[in-house]
Formats: C-alpha cells, structure tokens, sequence
C-alpha cells in the first residue's frame, strides 16, 4: 500500500504541473469504483481552478477554487499516472494541459470530498515525544499496530513502522502502553527520520513494481531500508518474525538490535 512517503512525493511531482490548470473533467472509468462522490457531483466539478494540491497522511488532495477539495487515496496497490495510459485504470481527471489516473488492479481506492478522520500527522508541526506518549498511554495492543492505526497516527504503514521500530531498538510486539519514556522519545524521531528519508528518495518501489511516481520513475527508498524485505539486516544480524500475528501479518524484527 503507498504510504505517506509515496503520497508526498507523487505530491511533488504533480503540484508544480496542475497548479492553475482548470479541471474540464472527472470520469469513473469502472463502474463501482467510486461510490461517493457520484458522477453527477463530479460533473459539477468542471471549469474550478487548481488551487494546489496537499497532502493528509495517506491521502492526496487537489485543491479546488470554489469547491471543497477532491481527495484521492490510492488503497492497497494503486497508483497514479500522469499523461500516460496503464492497466486497470480507474478514474480519470482532465485538466487544461494535462490528464491524471488512477491505476488500481486491486479496485481499493477512492475517490472522497473529505477527509476520513485521522490521527496525528508524522511529519506535522505537532508530533511529538508528549504526543506519542498520549497516543500510546495505558494502550495493551503491539506497538507496531498502534503506530499503523491512521485514527491514532497518519500515513505510517507495513514498510515505514517497521524501519522506524527498528532505528528505535524497539521491538515491534510490544504492548505500546509499555514502552519506556526513551523509548517513545527515540521512536518519535525515528519515525520522522524514516519518513523524510523515505520521502527524499522519492518513496519506495519494491520487487512487483506497484508504486511508480505519476511520471513513471520509481522510488530509491526500499533499497535504503534497513529491515523491509531482508532476511538479514543491514545491522548484519538474521532477522526474526514474530509467532503471532499484528495487523493481520507477522512483523519482522532484529532480536539483537530490537529489545
């Protein structure tokens, strides 16, 4: 699933390319794809201006002049494409100079007016060790699915709560109640170090190639991870998975680094 770094760096590149074109249309070319918002209230989008386009946590907004903005989440294996044609594309916006899809095989995507509600923001102003803390006070299940929970944390997910669990020496089973003052101090940092690494490598493109940025060009950040996708970690210690499972998939750990 893209996650925040991917979402911010396909910000990047279409911001500066759609900002101050006008929408001409928005289609769903699956049906089923987009239960809300309807056809008829896209239709009502044609002629608003870009204003720009921002980011929350795993969501992608264009911003509209006039118009609340229309959000794009891109579900477990979708991706966009910018002036180019792929597989299972689902939704298709028009602009002046441009057009922009959604490829999503796995049809996990949507097409929302407003934001879910969302938890803290990892790259935001107001993350912090306190704000972690509270996040994860008195709370008995696996740390690792506190951080992936979006109602309590924004835009981490399977790749980035591990990479950041492990530059934290934290082990990704424990009960985020229990961990430690340092520990959250040292999670908390990590977790924005892993996330502007990752954004500044332009996200991460794994083996199957499912995340491409809108122009094509894959993502430098798998290859720069320390645990995700290894049987040893770069730390040089065999990795070890936990018996029983957290947010539906056994987590990956260093039993040396990870306490």
């Amino acid at each position: 699933m893209p996650e925040l770094p991917e979402i911010e760096a396909s910000k990047r590149v279409l911001a500066p390319r759609l900002r101050g074109d006008s929408l001409v249309s928005c289609r769903i070319l699956s049906p089923g794809f987009c239960r809300n918002p309807s056809a008829r209230r896209l239709e009502k989008l044609s002629g608003r201006a870009i204003r720009g386009l921002a980011r929350r946590g795993k969501y992608l907004a264009i911003e509209l002049e006039g118009s609340t903005p229309l959000i794009l989440h891109l579900g477990m294996s979708g991706r966009l494409i910018l002036d180019g044609r792929g597989p299972h594309e689902r939704f298709e916006i028009q602009t002046t100079r441009h057009r922009l899809s959604i490829s999503d095989p796995r049809r996990f995507g949507r097409v929302l007016f407003r934001f879910p509600k969302l938890g803290a923001e990892p790259l935001g102003p107001g993350f912090s060790p306190r704000i972690l803390a509270e996040l994860l006070r008195r709370r008995k299940a696996p740390v690792k699915a506190l951080l992936m929970d979006q109602r309590l944390v924004a835009g981490l997910g399977n790749i980035y709560a591990t990479e950041a669990l492990f530059e934290a020496g934290v082990r990704p089973g424990k009960a985020g109640g229990r961990l430690s003052r340092a520990e959250i101090e040292r999670l908390a940092r990590a977790s924005r170090r892993v996330l502007r690494r990752a954004v500044r490598l332009g996200g991460s493109t794994l083996a199957d190639q499912a995340y491409l940025d809108p122009l094509g060009k894959p993502g430098r950040a798998g290859a720069a991870a320390s645990l995700y996708g290894r049987a040893v970690g770069r730390c040089g210690h065999p990795l070890r998975s936990t018996r029983r499972l957290i947010a539906g998939r056994r987590a990956i750990y260093c039993p040396v680094c990870q306490r």
